[in-house]
């Protein structure tokens, strides 16, 4: 008697047309299309011909304009009424746009050739991930106010808040930290420089010095002095605040 072979277990095939359609899903969800509707129609339309296992062929022209966009199956004619090439013109251009953006790590592609409504389906692999070049760092210690009356230091804590403002929005290049930070020396991340100075006011104008200084290095690389004859108020604080992020951008490392 001879024995019978054990049957080995099959492993489920892939289903690729649920690949297909979690894929539409989601390009229908996007930004780039959820508020498109002929588009969203017309690729909803395209997916469904091409998965119907009773429509091989590529839907023509005529076809998509009266089971897409409504026309009259009577009247209507491709050569008067290129809605259906303006339209798939549009979709080509915004799965374009989806996969440049929101779509960019979509493992499978849907796309529509030109000069023919049959999408294509696209698997790409991933790119290896590279770790993120960091950007140099920028610390801003707030200045410190010599001068003991309440006018001076109230125009340094403006001062302050306008040079923070200001070297966010104009060194975009650095990773600004304007925090408090200790003293010269201790700082030991490559890259990090560290902004800081005074104020000084008399009667008769107000002297900010500002000196740039790299942490690792412990050396000074620029050293500037500023006088204004302004009278504290926001714009004299907005004014001083510029000249010394225009001329620290003058300086400041590659």
């Amino acid at each position: 008697m001879i024995a019978s072979t054990p049957k080995l277990a099959r492993e489920p095939a892939p289903q690729p047309d649920l690949e297909v359609r979690a894929a539409l899903r989601k390009i229908l969800s996007s930004r780039q299309f959820s508020k498109a509707h002929r588009c969203t129609a017309l690729l909803s339309y395209l997916i469904d011909r091409v998965l119907s296992p009773e429509q091989a062929a590529p839907p023509p022209e005529h076809e998509i304009g009266v089971a897409v966009f409504g026309r009259d199956r009577m009247s209507y004619y491709t050569g008067d009424d290129p809605i259906v090439r303006v339209q798939a013109g549009r979709l080509r251009q915004r799965l374009a746009a989806y996969y440049a953006d929101e779509g960019a790590s979509d493992a499978l592609r849907i796309t529509i050739p030109l000069g023919s409504y049959r999408p294509r389906t696209e698997r790409i692999a991933a790119a290896p991930l590279r770790p993120a070049a960091l950007s140099p760092v920028l610390m801003f210690r707030p200045l410190t106010c010599l001068s003991p009356d309440m006018p001076a230091q109230s125009f340094t804590l403006g001062l302050n808040d306008e040079l923070g403002f200001r070297l966010y929005r104009e060194l975009s290049a650095y990773r600004l930290a304007a925090v408090e930070i200790p003293a010269l020396g201790v700082i030991k991340v490559a890259g990090t420089h560290v902004l800081e100075g005074t104020v000084r006011q008399d009667t008769a104008r107000v002297r900010v010095s500002l000196h740039l200084r790299c942490a690792t290095e412990e050396t000074v690389v620029w050293y500037e002095q500023f006088d204004s004859a302004g009278d504290g108020s926001i714009t004299a604080q907005e004014q001083m605040a510029e000249r010394c992020v225009q001329a620290l951008q003058r300086h400041m490392p590659v």
